[in-house]
């Protein structure tokens, strides 16, 4: 046992080329500020942060708050600089953690806004700290604060293929779902994402749906490791950029396409992008970076010192966790894409489209009073959307609660007759519409008070 984890760690410590680790740097930098811009263009800070009276929560995260509004703007901005100075590799160790605290924060203030893929952007931004990719190519080395090394160890290029091999991956095992693989999740969502564009009559003929549901799931599951296996790179790689960019026009969703793009790039050999430079630009890049080097006698390394074990022991919990977090949704009863228990943080994407009307009603419990409470009065349009998740919707009825017994002085009876179409099905009952749902605690499992999903 022991020589296969010598062996493991041996092979993790090889000296590496940097160029793809570095490209990748560059490039999240980059995305990052581009992100980080759209919320300013799209007005998605006042919209998201600023206006909304109440904040969806996560359990362990419920002492967060959003700041004032200028303070949010600033917290913006600084992101986008951040972002840049991550591309450049200036002052790196700071700058990704700054970086990571502060996008990690207001994904955790607002649940509504949840997306896998503004989770993996945490994951990884947490992994750029650890990762010292500003040891190539980089202003910090230009400035004199790291040496500069051509290779760093083959760990850190692993760290970054095998996040994007979980996505794919578990996005794959995920469906193993009845509704994807007989065609009603996708019937309705490609429906949804095609409709108004030329690819719309495509959505008419039967098999449509059932081929974007096989051929998604066996993309996702065999992606990562057709990349790994030089005869199939170049091909697997051209799949890869049909299916982000048909997604990216169906669904708008960001700078993931071109993330995913690149995290799916670095399963190439870690030297290639020293090959699609040309040589011209090559040569005269390359020198003019070393001869500032040279011109501030900063030495110039062809190998990185190997990993402290505290890091690899670390990195390992760490990867198991990633590897068993996403199958805990197996230890809940009920259909889970119902019941949303165990769906996020674990690559269930795509699996279901969710339309819900609801009558939220608040009774006085002596006189029998009733008022309806209107969600639009209180909501923005993407809590409202993901009201469908019943860990927002119990999250609601408590905020009426509390609102009733600050402004009218009685503590209110909260019931709602909730109902949701999953994949075009017929609309069918959430939650029990007699059940007082503010007595049932915040976040009691949703598979423990949901009403079970039963076919008809």
């Amino acid at each position: 046992m022991k020589t296969w984890i010598d062996l493991i760690i041996k092979r993790l410590d090889t000296p590496t080329d940097a160029a793809s680790v570095v490209l990748l740097r560059f490039v999240f930098g980059l995305l990052m500020f581009w992100e980080m811009t759209r919320y300013y263009y799209n007005g998605w800070i006042r919209e998201f942060f600023v206006k909304p009276q109440f904040h969806f929560q996560y359990e362990w995260f419920q002492w967060l708050r959003p700041l004032p509004e200028v303070a949010m703007y600033l917290l913006f901005a600084s992101l986008a600089l951040l972002s840049l100075m991550i591309a450049l590799g200036l002052f790196y160790r700071i700058s990704t953690l700054l970086f990571f605290l502060g996008y990690s924060y207001f994904f955790l203030v607002e649940r509504a806004i949840y997306n896998n893929h503004y989770y993996l952007i945490c994951l990884l931004s947490f992994m750029l700290i650890l990762a010292p990719l500003h040891r190539s190519w980089s202003l910090d080395v230009l400035r004199g604060a790291v040496a500069h090394t051509d290779k760093l160890p083959a760990l850190w290029l692993w760290i970054f293929r095998l996040h994007m091999g979980i996505v794919y991956f578990y996005g794959g095992i995920a469906k193993f779902d009845h509704d994807w693989l007989n065609g009603l999740a996708t019937r309705k969502l490609m429906g949804e994402g095609n409709r108004g564009t030329f690819l719309e009559p495509l959505m008419q003929y039967e098999w449509v749906p059932y081929f974007y549901a096989w051929s998604g799931m066996l993309f996702d599951l065999l992606i990562p490791f057709l990349m790994l296996w030089k005869p199939t790179r170049n091909v697997a790689f051209l799949s890869a950029i049909f299916f982000h960019i048909n997604n990216n026009f169906v669904f708008s969703i960001g700078v993931f396409p071109i993330l995913a793009l690149m995290l799916t790039l670095i399963y190439y050999d870690a030297g290639f992008p020293r090959r699609i430079v040309p040589n011209k630009i090559k040569k005269w890049v390359s020198g003019q970076y070393r001869k500032r080097l040279l011109e501030r006698n900063q030495p110039i390394s062809t190998t990185q010192s190997q990993t402290r074990p505290f890091i690899l022991a670390f990195l390992g919990i760490y990867i198991l966790i990633q590897l068993l977090l996403p199958f805990r949704h197996l230890t809940y009863p009920g259909w889970t894409t119902w019941h949303e228990e165990g769906h996020d943080f674990a690559w269930r994407m795509m699996l279901r489209q969710k339309t819900s009307r609801m009558t939220f009603n608040v009774t006085h419990p002596v006189t029998g009073e009733q008022r309806y409470a209107e969600p639009k009065d209180y909501l923005n349009f993407v809590q409202i959307k993901l009201m469908g998740n019943p860990t927002l919707l119990i999250q609601f009825a408590h905020h009426l609660d509390r609102l009733v017994k600050r402004n009218a002085g009685f503590d209110p009876i909260i019931t709602a007759k909730y109902e949701v179409s999953i994949n075009g099905r017929e609309y069918r009952e959430l939650v029990d519409p007699n059940v007082d749902l503010s007595e049932i605690p915040k976040f009691t499992p949703n598979y423990l008070w949901v009403k079970p999903f039963r076919e008809r």
